[in-house]
């Protein structure tokens, strides 16, 4: 198993999340479509502001996000190669986040599995960062700082956009 994957599993138990086996309903569907388009709103921002620390931190929680649809269903993660070359352009950057979300529009586990290895490609390729080690901060950082469901929570997504952690560690040089 993705021990990413693993990892979203134990914070979704730990929290309460709920788990749908197989296919996603369709308001279910609708709302993680929701809660990624944010998330790729919060990416394209960080973008536009240009700290990388920021991009890593919305990058890594964008991923995490689509391994929470993937935990949800009970599915494993399809590792799926990302062909993204850098060109110079943000454009190529938001084509290929946007189409990926875009594709999660299906509520299949492969195609939030191939969200989750765009993330993953760009942490490396475009921002020159560790993933594993930002993924496993975030991940850190999700388990200290998450709620669990309460009442009224049910519509809230896994990943706090205002509170993420500073993963300027994982940035090489």
């Amino acid at each position: 198993m993705n021990k990413h994957l693993q990892s979203v599993r134990e914070f979704r138990e730990h929290f309460g999340f709920s788990r749908e086996e197989g296919r996603l309903s369709d308001m279910t569907i609708v709302l993680r479509q929701a809660w990624l388009m944010e998330g790729g709103k919060q990416v394209f921002l960080a973008i536009k502001q240009g700290d990388m620390t920021v991009i890593l931190a919305r990058l890594t929680g964008l991923a995490y996000l689509a391994l929470n649809a993937v935990a949800m269903q009970g599915a494993e993660v399809n590792m799926q190669p990302v062909s993204w070359q850098h060109d110079g352009s943000v454009l190529s950057l938001m084509r290929l986040i946007g189409d990926r979300i875009n594709a999660c529009s299906s509520g299949l586990s492969e195609d939030y599995s191939a969200l989750y290895c765009a993330c993953a490609q760009l942490s490396g390729g475009f921002l020159n960062a560790d993933f594993d080690k930002s993924f496993g901060l975030f991940h850190r950082h999700q388990m200290e700082t998450g709620t669990g469901r309460g009442q009224g929570a049910e519509d809230r997504s896994e990943v706090e956009w205002n509170r993420l952690p500073d993963l300027s560690d994982c940035l090489y040089e």
